[in-house]
């Protein structure tokens, strides 16, 4: 019987790596990479659809702590993979200062509800090099910039344009299409010569490129007729 493949790590794998341009260093309790947001939002849709359909936060609940003017944030991460109906859920949960020095801050619950979508979904393994401390080594940080200019060059998903050289006896029958009537001095000869020895002309476009030569011999002919 054949041994079932182990898919536990398969999303992890698949969101565990941050993009530096995404991240900041913030020089504050002790030091830290600060993760974009809004780039969490994104790769989230990629893996499981757009916000409110493939995945999203509900049961949103809040609760001051008046004494030391802080909050406690709670509420559940759901969402769908694999086409699977069966959703998966997280709890989510922070705490921040809402007030300090008698100031309230006006963006504590969008810091706070941000704060702990971060946290829900580093347990799926989202930017887990950055939790893992990763970033804090030069080094690492350097290969996955390199591979992330790399990706930008070669986009994920970008199709390999197919070229099948002509065998030298395929080339040898293009060029004798124009024998009889085009000279090798003649500028589209040495055009189409050229085409061939450096694999311009392939298997793939052979078809429209003896149309043109044909058209051309045939207005040659023509010349010559009259």
């Amino acid at each position: 019987m054949a041994k079932k493949k182990n898919t536990n790590m398969v999303l992890w794998e698949s969101v565990c790596e941050t993009d530096p341009k995404y991240t900041k260093k913030v020089n504050q309790r002790g030091g830290f990479t600060a993760i974009g947001a809004q780039s969490q939002v994104m790769k989230a849709t990629e893996m499981f659809g757009a916000f409110g359909y493939g995945w999203g936060v509900r049961e949103e609940r809040i609760e001051r702590w008046e004494n030391c003017g802080l909050v406690v944030y709670q509420a559940t991460l759901w969402f769908l993979q694999d086409g699977k109906a069966e959703e998966g859920i997280i709890p989510l949960h922070s705490s921040i200062k809402y007030s300090s020095n008698g100031r309230i801050d006006d963006d504590f619950f969008k810091k706070v509800a941000t704060d702990a979508l971060t946290k829900g979904l580093s347990k799926l393994g989202f930017n887990a090099d950055v939790f893992m401390g990763m970033f804090d080594d030069n080094k690492y940080v350097n290969q996955i910039s390199d591979k992330y200019k790399e990706t930008k060059a070669k986009p994920k998903g970008a199709l390999t344009k197919q070229v099948t050289p002509l065998t030298d006896k395929e080339k040898e029958a293009v060029l004798q299409t124009m024998d009889s009537t085009v000279s090798k001095d003649d500028d589209f000869y040495k055009k189409v010569e050229h085409a061939l020895k450096t694999d311009k002309i392939t298997k793939e476009n052979v078809d429209g490129s003896l149309i043109k030569i044909l058209e051309y011999v045939e207005k040659k002919s023509e010349v010559a007729s009259e």
